[in-house]
């Protein structure tokens, strides 16, 4: 029972999320002109640069979220707007504009970001090693990583307010910390923000905040040893005892959320053993 009351409605929030944001989206432009030329760039966007993800809009600006090169970063459409307005048979080639001018002067520069300054906004993300592959794995721009087994890696972010920018190697070299100094001082942020989490053997816990740090909050875990954990999306965390719990419904939900999930991390389920995560398939 508990476990459809925290993942099925983990499920519905989901959907009712992104319900709310592409209806907050409309309700922002104010016109149905506005709101005609937003979904016409979110098209254009998603059909001619799928590279570039359309991450919703900023509160109170008219400007947009969008995930370039993996890093998220605030870009106004005041000019867009005024530029389709004057140039209609154009918008497509104001897209690929707007999409260039970000890759070549829109995107937060390493050198840009000091360490003094990223220090209290760094935090630690849980993400699959399939998705750090897609970023990109080689060179100084490759993001910088922490195993948790096989399946899973914690990175690292400067969570400034309006964009999320990941750490990658050029900023270790160029602050001249090592990977273990970012660790520590991303968990120590996070469990600053609230992330400390003692699950018990009598109910499950889930962990649903939205501030884009609930999966990472299973490297906060306490007393943990033998609890099965779920991290089907970034802001999703279920960590639950074994006993009184269906580990092929636990599987088949967290597959689920996952496969929707707009920040997927893993449809596996897993259990603590050792202090590390291993498959919960394994014999404990």
């Amino acid at each position: 029972m508990w476990l459809w009351i925290g993942l099925g409605w983990g499920a519905v929030a989901v959907g009712l999320a992104m319900l709310h944001h592409r209806l907050n989206r409309l309700q922002f432009a104010g016109s149905p002109e506005l709101a005609a030329f937003l979904l016409r760039f979110e098209t254009v966007l998603s059909a001619n640069h799928p590279e570039v993800q359309f991450l919703g809009m900023l509160p109170e600006r008219f400007a947009c979220l969008l995930r370039v090169n993996g890093q998220e970063t605030p870009v106004g459409l005041h000019e867009a707007w005024r530029r389709a307005e004057a140039f209609p048979d154009g918008f497509d080639r104001m897209v690929a504009r707007l999409v260039t001018d970000v890759h070549e002067a829109g995107l937060d520069r390493v050198e840009d970001l000091d360490f003094a300054a990223a220090a209290p906004l760094l935090m630690p993300q849980v993400r699959s090693r399939a998705w750090v592959e897609q970023q990109g794995a080689f060179g100084d721009s490759a993001l910088v990583q922490r195993s948790l087994n096989d399946e899973l890696v914690t990175v690292y972010v400067v969570d400034d307010p309006q964009c999320m920018v990941f750490v990658c190697r050029e900023h270790l070299r160029r602050w001249r910390k090592n990977e273990d100094d970012l660790h520590n001082l991303a968990l120590q942020n996070l469990a600053r923000s609230g992330g400390t989490i003692t699950a018990n053997d009598h109910e499950p816990v889930v962990v649903r905040s939205g501030d884009g740090f609930d999966a990472a909050r299973v490297l906060l875990l306490e007393e943990a040893e033998g609890l099965l954990v779920a991290i089907p999306d970034r802001d999703t965390l279920w960590v639950g005892p074994e006993s009184g719990t269906s580990l092929e419904n636990l599987m088949a939900t967290t597959a689920q959320i996952a496969e929707r999930a707009a920040h997927p991390v893993s449809p596996s389920v897993w259990r603590v053993k050792d202090g590390r995560l291993a498959p919960a398939t394994d014999r404990a």
